[in-house]
């Protein structure tokens, strides 16, 4: 057999055997059955003898952590686990070894650049879906008959860990969920114990909070089946986690609800309104990296803000997340979608919002802003920019893009109409009373 022959053999890993010219096939064949058997025997021998150890580790409560770094141990390779996206969830190296740097996504072919080479199985779960992937990884020359073995045997007990994982997460998130309601809903008896359960699950209701919810617009009606929604509500909850790492965030179906820790302050209303700025400011910045993250070619989903103001202990949480919710209605219906509305910031429209449609409004609107609705609706607009540069005509006229003498005239005009003078304090309450009115009324 000449030299070709042979090297084509060892590229493709076949064993050749030199005969000599009496030997008898049957023979031959004989022992080649008997060590192939007998090799099998001991492989699969082999491989039940650690799948044994894994489970035994299983069982003594190891984890996938403590399963993956015995089998990379063993085999003396390394050990990743993804989930059923690929994404790299674990990785466990063999002793004497740092962890690989692994591309994202993980493939063959740029293992192979690094002169390794991967065995992959899927690992089942019990809804009889993939739940992710168990790989070896090593040197292409270390691989043999065994590791396919090992891995058929070790999945199965990597999806029991998987299992039961799940199931703790998800008892885990159910208790959650339950606290973080008690609190926002103030379904408890003694503070003192729902402050015990949150202090359990590592949150300090001690200090002073705000509640913030963030809220896909009802008119993005497909999102929360979408990868979008899914992209978004990991980018808010990173971002909120990243201004306050103590924060409590619970996410719902359309919207992320949070708890924001603040520092302790004294009751004067300076340091509270101090303390609502900085709130709102963070807040703002929050929403600015939210929004200047690249989305990946998927559609962002149009959301808004809503800010309660701040509660001082824990039973003051259940009235910040309904200011959060009213001001997230209010502020919708008054600014339109894709805006942060803080409560504390909504002045009287918290009150008039919730009597429109009441005849007593409707009453006191059209008494004040009658004259000048019925004669020429653009004298309200004049009336707004008087307010707005508090009464100076010349910011009016800059602003306005108006002449002054043209301002004077206007403004002697809706005197006029109203029959009073601009320079009556009970008016100006009243016509900006009614302007805030005409504004709802707009929306």
């Amino acid at each position: 057999m000449g030299a070709e022959a042979r090297d084509f053999a060892d590229q493709m890993h076949l064993p050749l055997i030199l005969l000599p010219l009496n030997a008898l096939l049957e023979e031959i064949e004989r022992e080649v059955i008997t060590f192939v058997v007998s090799f099998r025997g001991e492989t699969e021998r082999k491989a039940t003898e650690i799948a044994s150890q894994l489970m035994q580790l299983s069982l003594q409560g190891a984890g996938i952590q403590g399963v993956c770094e015995y089998l990379a141990t063993n085999r003396g390779k390394w050990v990743v686990i993804q989930d059923a996206d690929q994404h790299v969830r674990l990785q466990a190296a063999p002793a004497n070894a740092t962890p690989l740097t692994l591309p994202s996504p993980l493939t063959d072919e740029q293992l192979r650049r690094q002169g390794l080479l991967r065995v992959v199985e899927p690992i089942p779960s019990s809804r009889h879906e993939i739940a992710g992937y168990l790989s070896l990884i090593g040197n292409e020359s270390d691989f043999d008959y065994l590791e396919r073995i090992i891995l058929g045997q070790a999945t199965p007990i990597i999806a029991i860990e998987f299992a039961r994982e799940r199931d703790r997460t998800e008892v885990e998130s159910r208790y959650q969920v339950e606290a973080f309601t008690d609190v926002i809903q103030g379904h408890y008896q003694q503070p003192e114990e729902m402050m015990a359960r949150a202090r359990l699950l590592g949150y300090d209701l001690t200090t002073p909070q705000s509640i913030v919810v963030f809220e896909i617009s009802p008119g993005e009606h497909d999102f929360s089946s979408s990868s979008a929604y899914a992209q978004w509500n990991k980018r808010v909850r990173e971002e909120l986690l990243r201004e306050w790492p103590a924060c409590w965030v619970q996410s719902e179906a359309r919207r992320v609800i949070a708890i924001l820790p603040l520092p302790p302050f004294d009751d004067q209303s300076e340091n509270e309104r101090e303390l609502e700025n900085s709130l709102y400011s963070r807040l703002e910045r929050v929403v600015f990296r939210i929004s200047s993250q690249k989305n990946n070619g998927t559609a962002r989903p149009i959301y808004s803000c809503g800010i309660g103001r701040i509660a001082k202990n824990l039973q003051g949480l259940p009235l910040s997340f309904r200011e959060a919710q009213q001001a997230l209605e209010i502020g919708r219906r008054l600014f339109g979608e894709g805006n942060m509305h803080s409560f504390a910031r909504l002045g009287i429209y918290r009150l008039l919002f919730h009597l429109n449609g009441h005849s007593e409004l409707d009453d006191f609107y059209y008494e004040t802003l009658g004259p000048l609705l019925n004669n020429d609706s653009t004298y309200v607009e004049t009336l707004e920019g008087f307010f707005r540069c508090n009464g100076n005509l010349s910011e009016m006229a800059r602003t306005m893009h108006f002449h002054r003498n043209s301002l004077l005239y206007r403004l002697n005009r809706i005197e006029a109409l109203l029959g009073r003078s601009l320079e009556d304090p009970e008016l100006r309450l009243a016509l900006q009373i009614a302007l805030k009115i005409h504004h709802l009324k707009k929306h």
